[in-house]
């Protein structure tokens, strides 16, 4: 049976008459602040924007407004800080800015990218500070580390004994944010990596080589891991798994779980293809990628047992998730856009949201993961994460109440991006 998700886009005119902040800034009232750090929700709000912070916040219903560019009466909505997808690849091509105005219609104002190129990843930060309200902010790796024989030979930089140190200095001079290790990084190379991280201040994230134990990539300090890669070994056995945790949790570790992906391929395994209407605006090798895995699929024979198969393993990383946040492993939200074929820019992250509520999960954690944890993660606490004075002013305001249904998060208002409404485009699109 075909899924309809709906997400309705702002009509111009919600806010009439608004325009751009300027000297005088944007102050919105009466609005329902959701502290996601302090699960609750505070009525009745009055926040003031001046320049890319907030300048004061009023915590009753406020009977008068102090002139200003721009007054938004919040009556009845919710605000809280931006989205962060903090597993994305859009750093290989330097068209894929044109993503940018998209994801920031999708609350999206940061995001971690997890395997490029290092000049697009540098491109792409410059023109950012010279216009945060561009687009989200980037954190990024630059290309992804892998053996000597990668898995992803057209983004990854090689590793062997010879020039492990060469390749780690070339991409510190590039100032990658951190590394992203792969599958087939030998041990010693990934000791190596560690090694190297501890020297310069970093970190390194991603995949657990198949070279390596969890257990030992979790000693070695690896800071993130992904779609619970290898992670998938433990869990039959509850020795290694509770010493996982243990080491994870006194290293500091947090998982990115991604569980949309295994969605979308337990619906490629039945044959369902996901393609809203954004789907015809993707960039054309992408959708030239897609289309060759829709028609391979098409034309292979499944079985039952094959949709089964992948469904059982849906199911098995929906359980290993919940098991993970019952033990308190600190999540992150990811979609894994360009990494798997039909995860979409913005919506996919919704997506991922909703799952971890299908699975057990709060909402007010869940919107803690998507928005608190990335500043916790990158340690940006003085400026992103919540709505403080002080603080940038990258915010979301939301129609109706993501605490009684994280799926609220798509009833998208208005998005401002350091201290500017961002334009919305006047379509509803049906998913």
């Amino acid at each position: 049976m075909k899924k309809i998700f709906v997400l309705i886009i702002l009509l111009p005119g919600w806010f009439t008459g608004w325009a751009q902040a300027s000297s005088r800034g944007i102050i919105i009232k009466n609005i329902s602040i959701i502290d996601v750090q302090n699960a609750r929700i505070i009525p009745n709000c009055t926040i003031f924007i001046k320049g890319d912070r907030i300048a004061k916040i009023e915590y009753s219903k406020s009977k008068k407004i102090t002139n200003a560019d721009t007054v938004i009466d919040g009556t009845g909505k919710f605000i809280l800080p931006g989205f962060w997808d903090m597993h994305m690849h859009i750093c290989w091509k330097e068209d894929m800015s044109k993503l940018f105005p998209v994801l920031l219609k999708y609350g999206i104002t940061g995001i971690r990218d997890m395997g490029g190129s290092a000049v697009v990843l540098n491109k792409f930060k410059q023109q950012l500070k010279n216009d945060p309200q561009s687009g989200p902010m980037i954190f990024g790796a630059g290309p992804i580390l892998d053996g000597e024989k990668p898995v992803h030979a057209d983004f990854s930089a090689p590793l062997t004994s010879g020039n492990v140190r060469k390749v780690l200095d070339s991409l510190y001079k590039e100032k990658v944010d951190f590394f992203k290790v792969y599958s087939l990084l030998p041990k010693n190379i990934v000791d190596s990596i560690a090694g190297y991280v501890k020297e310069k201040k970093m970190s390194f994230a991603g995949h657990v080589s198949e070279y390596i134990t969890p257990e030992e990539a979790a000693e070695l300090g690896q800071k993130s891991f992904e779609h619970l890669n290898r992670l998938e070994d433990l869990q039959t056995d509850t020795g290694r798994l509770s010493a996982f945790i243990k080491t994870a949790k006194s290293m500091h570790s947090w998982l990115c779980p991604t569980l949309v992906i295994y969605q979308r391929k337990s619906e490629i395994a039945r044959r369902e293809f996901f393609e809203p209407a954004i789907y015809k605006d993707l960039d054309t090798d992408l959708k030239n990628e897609w289309d060759l895995v829709k028609k391979n699929r098409q034309n292979r024979i499944y079985t039952e047992k094959d949709s089964l198969r992948t469904q059982t393993r849906f199911d098995d990383q929906k359980k290993l998730t919940r098991y993970f946040y019952d033990h308190g492993i600190p999540f992150l939200t990811g979609s894994d856009f360009a990494g798997m074929q039909f995860i979409y820019p913005g919506y996919s992250l919704h997506e991922e949201m909703a799952l971890l509520q299908n699975i057990g999960i709060p909402p007010f954690d869940i919107l803690k993961i998507a928005t608190l944890n990335p500043a916790l993660f990158f340690g940006l606490t003085k400026n992103y994460g919540s709505i403080k004075k002080g603080k940038m002013a990258d915010l979301v305001i939301l129609n109706e109440n993501p605490v009684a249904d994280i799926r609220n998060t798509q009833r998208i208002a208005m998005v401002i991006k350091a201290g500017k409404i961002v334009p919305r485009d006047s379509s509803t699109q049906t998913f």
